[in-house]
């Protein structure tokens, strides 16, 4: 993991920790209301320092270790939300942990995270995907389901 420099004596935030590239593994720090659906706030420092994640532009998947994860095509993408002073009750939450909207608790109830469980915030797909144009990749992903009903007539 690549560690940024911050000012001697200065307490560095432990997370997220880069485990593969464009993996992200943090602790969750809690709900809140200052986030909106399919959002995930982490302490914008920790963010700068520990990840190369774009808010501007990156997606991220969340999963919670241990739970299920969907199919691909099925799954959310939540941006990256930089908490700072302008979100006060998430920001108490994170030291570069993961902050949930409490909205989360409604779309899955029995799934949802507790505090000091292990998230991973995954970059690979909006990396990958993020360099290729729209019909690029919509032309992949009809190959890909063409491809795959052609190998199986008994579903076509």
């Amino acid at each position: 993991m690549r560690w940024k420099p911050g000012l001697a004596g200065e307490p560095a935030p432990a997370y997220p920790v880069e485990t593969l590239r464009h993996w992200y593994v943090t602790p969750f720090g809690g709900f809140s209301p200052e986030l909106g659906l399919f959002q995930v706030g982490i302490n914008r420092e920790a963010l700068e320092k520990n990840t190369s994640l774009d808010p501007e532009l990156d997606r991220v998947r969340v999963t919670v270790i241990g739970r299920v994860r969907r199919p691909f095509l099925f799954d959310r993408f939540f941006e990256v939300v930089p908490l700072d002073e302008r979100h006060p009750d998430a920001l108490q939450q994170s030291m570069g942990e993961a902050v949930f909207p409490e909205g989360d608790l409604v779309l899955r109830p029995r799934e949802s995270p507790h505090v000091g469980d292990d998230v991973v915030l995954s970059n690979v797909a909006s990396a990958r995907l993020g360099l290729l144009d729209s019909q690029t990749f919509a032309r992949i992903i009809q190959e890909l389901f063409r491809s795959n009903r052609d190998s199986d007539p008994e579903n076509s």
